[in-house]
C-alpha cells in the first residue's frame, strides 16, 4: 500500500538537534588569506558517475569541488554533532531532511575555499570544475564542444560505462488490496524507472583552488576515513577515494584556463557564471567605470579571475543552472554561462 502524502508536521523539528548542527557548523574557521592557487588531484578507486541531466542519453558531466567540499562539511558536521549528543543520533539524522523543505531552517557549511563576490548579487566559490585526466596524464580542458588536451582539440570521453536504473511499480497481483490513493508509476516512491546513466571510465580529476589547504586536506581526509565517495550512486560503490594530493602551482586565474591554438588566444571558463554577470565581464572597463583606479581594479579582478584583462564572449553555451553549491535548489537557478564556454582576450 503506498504511503500516504507526509504532511510537514508529520516529522516535526528538533530543536536540539537543530542546533547541535548549527554549532557545529558555526565552530569551523577557516584562514582563506592565502593568495596561491593550489591544485587538488584526486585519484579514485572506482570511476565515478557525473550526469548532466536524469535521462537516457550518454552526457557525463564533471564534478564541482566547491558541492563536493559542502557535502563533506555537512557530514563532518553531522558526525561532531552525534559525538557531542550520542543521544539525540536519530534526530540529528533526521534533521537534514527537515532543512531541505524548511529555507528559513537552511543551515550554512561552511568550506575551506576563498568566495569571490564578482557584484552585489554574485557571490561564487573561487574554484574549477573537475579536469579529467586521461592514461597519459594529460590534464583535458573543457572547451566548446571539446576538450583541450596536449595542444589539440578532441572528445572526450572516448570510453563510458553505463549504469541501468530500473524501478517498476505493478498492480498487486497476489492478495486482493483496496489501495486508499491512486497508485501513479510517474512520481514519488512508486516511480516507474528504466533509464540509464552514463559516466566517463576516468579514475582521476584536478582542481584549482584558493583558500585553506589544511582545511581542504581534512575534508578529504575524512571522506577517505568514512568511504565516503564522489558523484551519484555512491552507495552502489562508484567514485570510491583512493589518494589525494595538494600542491602550490604558478596558476593565476581558477575560473578560465589559457589556449593557445595558431593564430589565436582563446580563454576556457571553468566554472559555471551566471550569464548577465558574464555579460558585464565582458563590456570594456572604460565604459563602465568613470574612475580610473575603479577600471584598473576591474581589469585586475579579470586577470586574477579569468585570465585576462579585458574579455569577450566568443562561443557562449548558455543553460538554466546553478553557480553555486548546492546545485539541485530551484531557488539557485539562473541562466548561466556553462563551463566550456570559450573568451577571447580583448586587446
Amino acid at each position: 500500500m503506498p504511503a500516504r502524502s507526509r504532511r510537514k508536521g508529520t516529522f516535526p523539528l528538533n530543536e536540539e538537534a537543530w542546533e547541535a548542527l548549527k554549532e557545529a557548523a558555526e565552530a569551523v574557521a577557516y584562514d582563506l588569506s592565502d593568495d596561491t592557487v593550489y591544485e587538488l588531484r584526486l585519484r579514485l578507486r572506482t570511476p565515478a558517475i557525473f550526469a548532466l541531466y536524469k535521462a537516457d542519453i550518454p552526457t557525463p558531466g564533471l564534478p564541482t569541488l566547491d558541492g563536493f567540499l559542502k557535502f563533506l562539511a555537512f557530514r563532518w558536521a553531522v558526525d561532531k554533532a552525534i559525538r557531542t549528543r550520542p543521544e539525540l543520533t536519530n534526530e540529528v539524522l533526521w534533521q537534514w531532511n527537515v532543512v531541505l523543505r524548511e529555507p528559513n531552517r537552511w543551515i550554512e557549511f561552511p568550506i575551506p575555499i576563498r568566495e569571490e563576490k564578482l557584484s552585489d548579487k554574485v557571490v561564487l566559490y573561487d574554484c574549477s570544475i573537475g579536469l579529467p585526466v586521461n592514461d597519459g596524464g594529460e590534464i583535458l580542458y573543457p572547451a566548446g564542444a571539446f576538450f583541450f588536451c596536449a595542444g589539440n582539440f578532441v572528445t572526450y570521453p572516448s570510453e563510458t560505462d553505463q549504469i541501468a536504473l530500473r524501478r517498476r511499480s505493478v498492480e498487486p497481483f497476489y492478495r486482493p488490496l483496496e489501495l486508499s490513493g491512486e497508485l501513479k508509476t510517474s512520481l514519488g516512491s512508486t516511480k516507474a524507472l528504466d533509464h540509464r546513466i552514463y559516466y566517463a571510465l576516468t579514475r582521476e580529476y584536478v582542481f584549482y583552488f584558493r583558500g585553506d589547504r589544511k582545511g581542504v586536506e581534512q575534508l578529504l581526509d575524512f571522506a577517505v576515513q568514512h568511504d565516503i565517495g564522489i558523484g551519484k550512486k555512491t552507495t552502489l560503490g562508484y567514485g570510491r577515494l583512493a589518494e589525494y594530493s595538494v600542491m602550490p602551482t604558478k596558476q593565476r586565474a581558477t575560473l578560465g584556463h589559457r589556449i593557445e591554438v595558431p593564430g589565436l588566444t582563446q580563454i576556457a571558463l571553468l566554472k559555471n557564471v551566471p550569464y548577465y554577470e558574464m555579460q558585464r565581464r565582458c563590456m570594456p572597463a572604460k565604459s563602465l567605470f568613470p574612475s580610473e583606479k575603479r577600471r584598473e581594479e576591474f581589469r585586475k579582478e579579470n586577470e586574477r579571475l579569468f585570465g585576462a584583462p579585458e574579455l569577450r564572449l566568443a562561443s557562449p553555451i548558455e543553460a538554466f543552472d546553478c553557480f553555486r553549491p548546492p546545485y539541485w535548489r530551484r531557488e539557485g537557478r539562473t541562466q548561466v554561462l556553462r563551463y566550456g564556454s570559450l573568451l577571447i582576450p580583448r586587446e
